[in-house]
Parts: structure tokens; sequence; C-alpha cells
């Protein structure tokens, strides 16, 4: 089957789809009103205020957009203009509250429609997909309309590979289209270019992530979170899913035994599950504190807060964005979850960063080169269940100088790896001229 029929019946599909995709964004917006707000961007209906000027930077959700925020100041910096679209409302609060001076809606939907208008009313001058997230049509009507596509932060898993290459008649030509996929390892890179991607086109820059810098404001929120766990020792779970959170919660007697002041925080992947492990924590005989409970709900509230968490409480709820970063900048262990369950892992350069020691269970193929790096310098541990996840912390919590030794090992191999963020910006200005 030809790529162009292959993509038309795609297309057909979609359109056909469209109203069920409406009504998921209704029976989302349920629990996440956010969802329903300007349905119409995702049709294409949204105009820049500076039209011909803008650069599209594309991150689907939460993670994407915070690897695109140190690129993002970075070309604003040099007086370039962006407009950073999203996919979810995680990934639109994030930007709002990162980068608030910056262009931002939701994407349009994958629809030739939408994409062509969407493009006739912005005019952007290329557009850079941050991670992978890779749509037929977008990339078609960039190709008609000029647009040129870069790829920066690339990876592509083993798994990922495989899909793509099922649905090969569609996901070539796509391929074959990218002017530039700037990917993280040798090894991702190698996997474009068995999906389709010409060669001479490829740069292995590292994670742009290993060169984020921390907001100003953000050694002030460290030592506002310092006062609000009056420094106790803390076990951060982070980005945590279904199952995981569990896990943590059984673990936390004998953690409590062997550590009795310890803190453990609980930071889901997804907020709206915050209500559900709300009452996992309750079922369980620990007392709920929710992060939202401790000032209006604001982040900014949360710099200015007085609290203290009484000894008594073991288990902290961050139920908010965006707080996350900052209780890694106090944790001594972190768990970055996605990995004891079956989802592929989430990005542990954050926690690293932050200085915590990081653990994390054996599903990581989302990750796979990134962690690989630190575990051959034995700069994180991979656990294979929850008994070894507890023996883990454990030690390390009643280890800290074991920690310590590990989280600066870790540092070191973020350092090694530094300078992403300068090339994928070199490689912009380029493309740009």
């Amino acid at each position: 089957m030809s790529g162009f029929l292959f993509r038309f019946i795609y297309t057909c599909l979609f359109y056909l789809l469209l109203p069920l995709l409406f009504v998921r964004l209704l029976w989302r917006g349920i629990k996440e009103p956010e969802y329903l707000s300007s349905p119409w961007e995702r049709l294409g209906y949204y105009r820049s205020l500076y039209p011909g000027e803008v650069i599209w930077v594309h991150a689907v959700s939460a993670g994407e957009t915070i690897a695109a925020v140190p690129l993002i100041q970075k070309l604003t910096a040099t007086g370039k203009r962006c407009l950073l679209t999203n996919m979810t409302p995680t990934g639109r609060e994030r930007a709002r509250s990162l980068l608030p001076k910056v262009e931002n809606c939701y994407a349009p939907w994958d629809l030739p429609t939408a994409v062509a208008r969407f493009i006739r009313r912005n005019r952007p001058r290329i557009l850079v997909v941050v991670d992978t997230e890779l749509w037929p049509n977008t990339i078609r009507q960039c190709q008609k309309n000029g647009v040129k596509v870069i790829l920066v932060n690339g990876r592509m898993s083993a798994s990922s590979a495989r899909g793509y290459k099922r649905i090969a008649p569609l996901s070539r030509p796509m391929m074959a289209t990218l002017s530039r996929v700037a990917t993280q390892t040798q090894q991702h890179a190698s996997r474009f270019i068995e999906l389709g991607v010409p060669a001479e086109r490829l740069v292995v820059t590292g994670s742009i992530k290993s060169d984020a810098v921390h907001p100003r404001e953000h050694q002030a929120r460290l030592e506002s979170a310092r006062r609000l766990t009056a420094s106790r020792p803390l076990v951060t779970a982070a980005s945590t899913h279904e199952g995981e959170e569990a896990s943590l919660l059984r673990i936390l007697p004998v953690l409590q035994s062997a550590v009795p002041d310890a803190l453990l925080v609980l930071a889901p992947r997804h907020p709206r599950r915050s209500d559900s492990v709300a009452q996992l924590i309750g079922s369980l005989g620990y007392e709920v504190i929710r992060f939202s409970d401790l000032g209006s709900g604001s982040s900014n509230d949360f710099i200015s807060d007085k609290r203290v968490i009484d000894q008594s409480r073991q288990v902290l709820l961050l139920d908010l964005m965006g707080e996350l970063e900052t209780f890694l900048g106090i944790t001594r262990v972190a768990f970055i979850g996605g990995s004891l369950v079956p989802v592929g892992g989430h990005n542990l350069l954050e926690a690293v960063r932050a200085g915590a020691a990081v653990i994390m269970g054996p599903h990581l193929e989302n990750i796979e080169d990134i962690a690989q790096q630190f575990l051959d310098n034995k700069a994180m541990l991979v656990v294979t269940n929850e008994l070894e996840l507890k023996d883990q912390i454990l030690d390390l919590m009643q280890h800290e100088d074991k920690a310590h030794r590990m989280a600066q090992a870790a540092k070191a191999v973020l350092a090694s790896s530094s300078g992403a963020l300068q090339k994928v910006h070199a490689l912009l200005i380029d493309a740009l001229e």
C-alpha cells in the first residue's frame, strides 16, 4: 500500500472519529475542567500576535514542556518569538507557569484542515518538536507550506521503533520529511535511521534537560520546603503510577522503624489521580497531608508559608503541578515512577540535577540509553521488585554518606553530557537562516 493511500485512510478514520474525540474531551473535562478550555484551538483556530515571526515549538505534555523550557528561554533571550503548543492541560499549566511571557495554545489535531488552518493563521518560521511527537498530516502540511520540521531531544525506544515499523507506509515518508533530528543518544539515532530518517540529517546532541538551570526563586523555595518539612530526611516518589504508591506505603512502616523522622513525599504523574491516592493513604491508616491544603493552592504562596508538618505525619501528597522540583532539591532518596510498573520509566535527570540518590524499577524502556550511562557509573540503582526497593531505600536512608556518593556520581555523569542546549540552539539558528 502506498504512503499516500495509507495516509488517506488514516485521515478518513480520523475525521470519522472526530465526534468521539469531542465526547472524550467532554468526559475528561468532568474531572479536569481545563480539557474543556479553548476546544476550537484543537481545530487550528488560534492566531498568534506575531504571525510570520514565531517559532512553533510543540511539547505534548508536562515532561516535554519542562524539557523545552531552557531552549525556549535561550531563543527568546536572543529576540526570537516562540509559540508553544501542548496536547494536555498539564503541559499547558507547565507552559503558563514556567514561560508566562510565551504564547501558548493547544496544538491542532492531526487533520489536514486543522493543521493547514493553524499554519495559515500563524505562518510559523519552523516547527520544533520536542522528544518524539510526530504526526503524519502535521508534517505533511508543514512540507506543503515550506515549514521546516526539526525534532529535538529525540528519543526512540525499541518498542516505539517496532510500532513505527508496523505502519511503515505511513511512518517512513514522515520520517524522510524531517529537516533535522537531534537525538539524546547514538542508539536513538540508529533507530531513527532504520525508520527512514536520512543519516546526514541526524545529530547526537544529548538531552537538553542536562543543561537546564533553576529559576531565580529556586533557592527561596528550597528554604521554604525545608521549613515546611522541618528538615526531615525525605524519600520522594516522583511521577508515580497506580500500584507504585501502594508499594511505597507498604514500605513505610519499616522505614519508620529504621528512620523515625523520615517523611514520604508522593507525587503522582497525573494530578487527577490525587483523590484516589489520598484515599489509598487514608485506607492504610495514615492521615493525608495534601500540599494544596497548606496554602491557597498557589505555588507562589508556598514561598512565604510558615507552617511545619507535624513530626507525627509520615506522608505528604504533592497534588499540585510545579512543586516536584523543589522537593527533589531537599530529598535524600528519589524513586522515579513508571518503572516499578510496566510504563517504561520517566526521566531521572530532574532528580539527578536536584542532588537526590535515584532508584528506579526494572521497566526502563523509555529511558534505557540514558539510564545505562548512570548504571555504568554506579550513579543510580535499579530494583526488580518491592522487596528490593524496600532494602535499597532503607540502606540509603540509613547511610547518608552512601546516598551522597551516589548523587555526586550522578551529577558527574550529567556534567559529562552537558552542552546539548547550545548544540540544539545552534542547529535551530542555522535552520532559521
